[in-house]
């Protein structure tokens, strides 16, 4: 009777153990093909990095105030940018304000409350070989975005990353490891301890919206296709009130040069 008991009892702890290896495998299967996606989008952002790149399109600016009176303006620019081994020139000729025509040759950028650059290197500073290694990420979901389908992806800095520096959701196309939208977390933008102040001052919480859209694509890289951003704060009554808000988008590319062959 003792060793049929034992008998069980070895049979019973072989059950949990199976039972125990298979619960990892989901797990594991997930590391793996996590390891694969930052793998082929630290690849996607070498050759960004060094890619030749001459373009020009249209950048719409949109701008929103609430600081004094409800303001908003648009602003239309011709946009060109050049680089080249490194070198980097761009150069915005606005165009026409608020639907009047203008002709203002290499025009500063007219948004008052918001400054904006290097949006289409974004994702560099987040998946490029170098920088993976400042930040911890999860896989933690799948969508489609316009028909593609993409993995997504959160990104969160070491704790021993003491530099300001933005991070995370990022939608990755698993196929070639490029980049279609960052959702910024609101705790990495610059300046959000001066929000989160004027929050305290005003008896409310800051919620601050931004991201990054790159919805065009050309010899494999993509560029942007809208930038958003969002200064909103949340009163006590569960109001939202809206303080400025920002919508940049990039449309009628023209592309002279994109040339992605990395050279060592």
């Amino acid at each position: 009777m003792t060793n049929i008991l034992a008998g069980k009892t070895i049979i019973l702890m072989a059950a949990m153990f199976i039972s125990s290896a298979q619960q990892n495998v989901p797990g594991q299967a997930n590391q793996s093909r996590l390891a694969t996606i930052l793998k082929k989008s630290a690849d996607y952002c070498q050759r960004l990095d060094k890619a030749a790149l001459d373009f020009v399109c249209l950048e719409e600016v949109t701008e929103l105030s609430r600081y004094y009176t409800p303001q908003t303006d648009v602003y239309l620019y011709d946009y060109q940018f050049i680089r080249k081994d490194k070198e980097t020139k761009e150069q915005r000729n606005l165009i026409s304000v608020n639907g009047k025509k203008t002709s203002i040759q290499d025009s500063s950028l007219h948004a008052v409350m918001f400054l904006y650059k290097n949006v289409l290197f974004g994702p560099v500073g987040l998946l490029s070989q170098d920088w993976q290694e400042y930040h911890t990420f999860k896989l933690i979901g799948d969508e489609t975005i316009n028909g593609e389908k993409t993995a997504v992806i959160e990104a969160t800095p070491v704790p021993w990353l003491s530099e300001p520096h933005c991070y995370g959701k990022i939608w990755i196309k698993e196929e070639d490891g490029s980049i279609l939208k960052i959702v910024w977390d609101q705790k990495s933008l610059r300046n959000f301890q001066g929000f989160e102040e004027w929050a305290k001052i005003h008896d409310s919480e800051p919620q601050i919206t931004a991201f990054s859209e790159y919805g065009f694509e050309k010899n494999g890289l993509r560029f942007p296709s809208r930038n958003y951003s969002e200064n909103a704060y949340i009163k006590k009554n569960k109001q939202k009130f809206v303080n400025a808000e920002i919508s940049v988008v990039y449309k009628n590319y023209k592309f002279f040069t994109v040339e992605t062959e990395i050279k060592y």
